[in-house]
């Protein structure tokens, strides 16, 4: 079997990424006010580019004749691929790991290949050598193009300010996952106290989590049954105190919404996706 490209052009001009990262507040059930943030409507205009049907192909005869077999890997479009670099950011443990494009396109071709049965008669080293064969030659056919578009896009203006984002919203996050560590918080209480720039909003506020901690961590000391912080002073809507399997729970919820919502999956989902990765920065996962 081996790797077929066919390469078409699309007429349509699409939208990219958002031209600004916006912040601003909103108000909580119990009052309080929370720090958000998010993109603008405002998004760069992508000239028409090159689609990219990618095929894996299997030559056999029949009746003394030779056939082709093709099965459909992917389409993907010039952009795809643009917005293939941000792939190397994504740790391999985490959900979106499963969401990278190469990673998809290396997916697809196991499911074609079990549907085919053509390893069926192969030992177990023969098989990771023939899918070797396989991946190498995606690579091989990729290649020639795929690198070229991603450092013709890393010299836009689009790439330069949304890579600007990117490292914005990584230090946010960064940040924000260190302070529930070192406080043993919810995640929208970061939020409550610290902007996306990770600037102090809500002193107060703070210094009622850290008092908190203190607390916490006095009463353990003194206490064979001890609390958590988060036990001792439930001020954020979100009141749930999951436990290590329940996390694990919710982490299959995340995924399985995922896949079925994810905008690579269904274009027409955007809203539910960004929902979805409310409810995950809810969950604490």
């Amino acid at each position: 079997m081996y790797i077929y490209v066919k390469e078409s052009v699309s007429k349509l001009k699409t939208k990219g990424y958002a031209k600004e990262l916006l912040t601003g507040t909103r108000e909580l059930e119990n009052g309080l006010i929370i720090n958000t943030h998010w993109y603008s409507d405002d998004c760069f205009i992508r000239n028409p580019k090159s689609t990219y049907s990618i095929f894996l192909c299997k030559s056999y005869r029949e009746n003394g004749k030779s056939k082709t077999k093709q099965y459909k890997i992917a389409t993907i479009s010039y952009w795809d691929i643009a917005e293939s670099y941000e792939d190397d950011f994504v740790d391999w443990l985490s959900p979106e790991f499963d969401n990278i494009l190469w990673v998809k396109m290396l997916t697809k071709i196991d499911s074609i290949l079990a549907e085919d049965g053509c390893l069926n008669d192969l030992s177990d080293d023969e098989q990771k050598e023939y899918l070797y064969k396989i991946q190498d030659d995606l690579s091989d056919k990729c290649d020639c193009f795929w690198n070229k578009i991603v450092n013709a896009f890393k010299k836009t203006k689009e790439y330069k300010v949304h890579e600007e984002h990117r490292q914005i919203l990584e230090a946010y996050h960064t940040n924000k996952m260190n302070f529930l560590e070192d406080y043993d918080c919810y995640p929208d209480e970061y939020d409550v106290c610290f902007d996306i720039y990770g600037r102090v909003t809500n002193s107060e506020y703070l210094s009622r989590i850290q008092s908190r901690h203190s607390e916490s961590d006095f009463s353990s000391g003194h206490s064979s049954g001890h609390s958590s912080g988060r036990s001792t002073e439930k001020i954020i809507y979100r009141d749930a105190n999951y436990s290590k399997t329940e996390l694990q729970y919710l982490k299959k919820f995340y995924r399985t919404l995922s896949a079925k919502y994810h905008p690579d999956v269904n274009s027409k989902t955007i809203g539910e996706m960004q929902f979805i990765n409310k409810l995950k920065e809810q969950w604490g996962i």
